[in-house]
């Protein structure tokens, strides 16, 4: 019987580790984190969206609430349905803006480990800062506000580069090239010159 088994038909230097993070290929990477951040934006904004239909309804119909049982129950029918539909509403919108967000910060990221030629912390960071920047523009946000999007742009991208980077070192036993720069620095700065 013949193998089934079909060749490895990415790159060479895609197949090499220096490209992955979390044990993940790049292109693996960008799709899971997308998907699973959409996932998470649905439902919080599935939640938060039925939330504020059904107080917008009550603030809506307050000066003419039901007096009969019957009243009541086509009062709580409508309402369900509005519910249901401002959290499908909710949920579109949140998912899709956490997911582009996301997306945006993960293909950021890869393109500047493809530039540097390693994944390393400082990828994430500037990822994490263009995202923040590139949504505090589109979002319009004032100046206040856009550089509290940057801090924690760049919070969160030093944290994610960090965990990342902190991860290979455990399973590889290799450390950053930020690393042995900054050692390879330090021996040269402390040997005597002469």
């Amino acid at each position: 019987m013949a193998s089934t088994a079909q060749p490895d038909d990415r790159a060479p230097s895609e197949t090499h580790s220096q490209y992955e993070r979390l044990r993940l290929a790049t292109d693996d990477r960008i799709v899971l984190m997308t998907l699973v951040s959409t996932g998470v934006g649905v439902l919080a904004g599935g939640y938060l969206g039925g939330q504020l239909s059904g107080r917008q309804y009550l603030a809506e119909r307050a000066h003419r609430l039901p007096t009969t049982v019957s009243g009541w129950f086509f009062y709580q029918k409508w309402k369900n349905y509005r519910v249901l539909l401002g959290a499908m509403k909710g949920a579109v919108r949140y998912g899709g803006k956490v997911g582009g967000c996301v997306l945006a910060y993960s293909s950021i990221e890869a393109t500047v480990d493809r530039l540097v030629g390693e994944a390393q912390v400082f990828s994430s960071v500037a990822a994490g800062l263009a995202t923040a920047v590139g949504m505090s523009l589109i979002a319009g946000l004032p100046r206040s506000s856009a550089r509290r999007a940057r801090i924690v742009g760049l919070a969160v991208g030093a944290i994610t580069g960090a965990a990342q980077d902190a991860a290979r070192y455990r399973t590889t036993l290799q450390p950053p090239a930020y690393i042995i720069w900054a050692r390879d620095r330090i021996k040269a700065a402390a040997s005597p010159s002469t």
